[in-house]
């Protein structure tokens, strides 16, 4: 089967972003990781960004899954399909405008 990682660039509404990361952390990561395909969840604080020649948002947090299966697209529907149920709630803290969802296939490594 193939590896992907699926990473996620997100944000919490002004003000609430120490609810956004212990909800995050506390129980966002766990509930995606109980997916079928999904191997593993790291949650990473952005220490820089930047943009070229895009109006994008000052993302907050940089979210990296491992996703393990033939199509990636059926990893993330099963993620999709349970996302605001009580299986996997979302936070109040959440802000979706500008999210950016990316899925890569590695094909190059050094080190």
């Amino acid at each position: 089967m193939a590896r992907f990682q699926y990473v996620i660039l997100s944000r919490s509404k002004p003000g609430h972003e120490e609810d956004y990361i212990r909800w995050y952390s506390e129980r966002h990561l766990a509930d995606v990781c109980r997916i079928e395909g999904v191997v593993s969840g790291k949650l990473h604080r952005l220490a820089l960004q930047k943009v070229y020649d895009l109006d994008a948002p000052q993302w907050t947090l940089m979210t990296i899954y491992e996703l393990e299966g033939d199509d990636p697209q059926v990893v993330i529907n099963a993620i999709l399909a349970v996302s605001g149920t009580d299986v996997m709630p979302l936070s109040d803290a959440l802000d979706k405008s500008g999210m950016i969802q990316a899925v890569g296939r590695q094909i190059a490594a050094v080190g």
